[in-house]
């Protein structure tokens, strides 16, 4: 990962998961925005086309670092960090990364599937958050909260409505909901940021229903929208808290 200085003119924002759906949306707002942009994906080809799309303009503002994060190390959290120094601060960091399997009652779920669940929705997003605080708290000067930087977790109204069948998918995004408050109870110069949507349209929902109508949810590219404009608080909406 080539990284540059960080430009006075734009902010700059890591996200996980960015080479389809949510991730994907995001990235496109906010590069729409001209913002910088780090983008993590375990689909090398997939965050390379993603690439192309956005570096168009020619702004070389869009750097990759590829990832999986079921099968991360502390290695490359530590190549993470290293690239991080070339930034002054991170505006925000979405936590959006995740994997749904197959709905499972508790008495059948995989004992390796769980863990791989938890590694890839909870604890990973716990090595990011420590990888990247040192440059969230940079972003704000104190007693400004105006310049608070995001900390967004990804979640599912699942969580807050409870659910049959959701597994260790439902206890990690209920554990990264709590990390992400904790994080910034402990941090005055972050601001978190729980979105607890909706089902959305795209493959992660139709591999889990297939029969499902994609029209009948919301596109990823609203949601998207919505998450940004709660974040710089230009909106409020119910399943979107900001803490």
């Amino acid at each position: 990962m080539d990284l540059q200085q960080h430009s006075e003119t734009m902010k700059t924002f890591l996200i996980t998961g960015a080479a389809h759906g949510l991730g994907r949306a995001l990235a496109q707002h906010l590069h729409n925005e001209q913002h910088q942009l780090i983008l993590i994906d375990k689909d090398l080809k997939a965050l390379n086309a993603l690439y192309d799309e956005l570096d168009t303009a020619g702004w070389n503002n869009v750097y990759l670092f590829p990832m999986d994060l079921a099968g991360s190390a502390q290695a490359e959290f530590e190549q993470l960090q290293q690239g991080l120094t070339s930034f002054a601060s991170l505006d925000g960091v979405f936590l959006n990364a995740g994997i749904l399997p197959a709905l499972t009652p508790i008495e059948h779920f995989d004992p390796l599937q769980w863990y791989e669940v938890l590694q890839t929705n909870l604890n990973a997003n716990f090595h990011l958050i420590q990888t990247c605080l040192p440059k969230l708290q940079a972003v704000n000067q104190p007693n400004n909260p105006a310049n608070q930087a995001w900390l967004v977790a990804i979640s599912d109204q699942a969580i807050s409505q409870p659910q049959a069948y959701y597994g260790a998918y439902a206890v990690a995004k209920a554990g990264l909901e709590q990390l992400v408050k904790m994080t910034a109870k402990e941090n005055d110069r972050i601001q978190g940021i729980i979105a607890r949507l909706p089902p959305l349209a795209g493959h992660f929902r139709s591999k889990l229903f297939p029969g499902e109508p994609p029209c009948q949810n919301e596109t990823v590219e609203s949601a998207a929208e919505r998450i940004i404009l709660s974040c710089s608080k230009q909106a409020q909406h119910a399943d979107i808290e900001v803490l």
